[in-house]
Parts: C-alpha cells; structure tokens; sequence
C-alpha cells in the first residue's frame, strides 16, 4: 500500500538548545561535568562516569579524528570523536574524503541540526 502523508510538527529544543544552536554555526558545543571533568559531544544530560547530572557547556575547537566509516543506502556514515571530548559519535560524512582520517564539524544546511563532516583544513 503506498500513501503520501504530510505532517508538520514543532519540537521544544529544551536544555539541548545551546547544541543545536552550535549544530547550525558549525559549532561543536559539548556539555560538561564539574564533577569529574568529563566532556560529552554530543551532550548528554546525565555523565556516564560519575552519574551527576553534567552541569555546563564548552565549545570545542571542531576538529576530530575518524574512528569508523561505512556507506550506506542512506549516504556515508563516520563515528568520529571530538577533539576535547570524552566520549565518540556518529556524523554524517559525505563530504569527507575517502581515507580522511581527520575530520571537522560542518556548518548544517538550511538551519536543519544535525552532524554532518567536512575535510578538517576546509574554513
């Protein structure tokens, strides 16, 4: 059965708002916990260390070192980590060379946040 549906909906950025935020300026705004020191990018709202609730922000330099990549049905996929962080994610990589095994943080397109890669020398 094939049907089209439209939907049209907002999300509440909440307490994620100063990384979406940085999302768009090709930012990487990572939270942080005073407790243990740790860095998260992406943020999380509790540290996976101590269990405290991560409590501040840091905006990290951008760049990155690749971990992983695949391709996919659905566009190249990189987990990458953070210079600065603590912990990797997974980005969007399709304008990263094949064989870049570092990366920096891209400015999203059309105000839409998400991870998406870039050649780390490119400004």
């Amino acid at each position: 059965m094939k049907r089209r549906v439209m939907l049209d909906y907002s999300l509440g950025e909440g307490w994620l708002a100063r990384w979406l935020d940085g999302l768009r300026d090709g930012k990487a705004v990572a939270s942080t916990c005073a407790t243990c020191d740790e860095t998260q990018f992406p943020p999380l709202r509790v540290c996976p260390t101590c269990r405290q609730r991560s409590d501040g922000w840091r905006t990290l330099g951008g760049g990155a070192t690749v971990q992983f990549r695949t391709n996919g049905s659905d566009g190249d996929i990189a987990m990458v980590r953070f210079d600065g962080a603590s912990n990797a994610c997974i980005a969007r990589a399709e304008a990263l060379p094949q064989g870049a095994t570092r990366c920096a943080l891209a400015t999203s397109p059309d105000d839409r946040p998400f991870l998406a890669l870039k050649a780390e020398s490119e400004t």
